[in-house]
């Protein structure tokens, strides 16, 4: 399979570490959610959205970092340049930021309207979304609707549940 963003053949079974190619009528027309945005629409800001929309997990600045450099997606990546653009694009909501035990925060493409719930691995640190749950968006509602109710009004709420990975399990970590 050929990987759209580092232009190299993958093979078609994604690993823990490996970015997924999202199938081709997927794709999202990030130049123009950039403009609805506010926001400019460079080169590194698409290549940063298409990546985190075809990963498998959240990734960090440092994992964002060295795959598009690898890609030579728009030249040499200035870390300060992807750390500012990934503020950005959290502020202006197309991307969510997840801190994990590790205290590494990870970015993934913003879901909207869905329950916010991640799962993390206490031996590897990856990080993977919960499957959709109808009552976890009703409890996070109702935590939010007690905060306010005590003049504490939140802006994000996600569950973390932590545990092992299917593969730290099988390899005993």
């Amino acid at each position: 399979m050929y990987h759209f963003i580092t232009g190299q053949l993958r093979s078609s079974m994604p690993t823990r570490h490996s970015p997924r190619t999202p199938a081709p009528h997927a794709a999202t027309d990030w130049a123009s959610r950039l403009r609805e945005a506010g926001l400019r629409c460079t080169a590194l800001t698409v290549a940063v959205l298409e990546h985190l929309e075809g990963a498998r997990q959240p990734r960090s600045h440092d994992e964002l970092a060295r795959d598009l450099g690898a890609a030579a997606v728009a030249g040499k990546i200035d870390r300060v340049t992807l750390y500012r653009i990934l503020d950005r694009l959290t502020a202006a909501g197309l991307v969510t930021r997840i801190q994990g035990s590790d205290r590494a925060w990870r970015h993934a493409i913003a879901q909207p309207q869905s329950a916010s719930g991640y799962f993390e691995c206490d031996q590897c640190h990856s990080i993977s979304t919960l499957p959709e749950d109808p009552e976890l968006a009703g409890v996070l509602a109702r935590i939010e609707r007690r905060l306010s109710r005590r003049g504490v009004h939140s802006t994000n709420s996600a569950v973390t549940i932590h545990g092992t990975c299917r593969d730290c399990s099988a390899h005993g970590v």
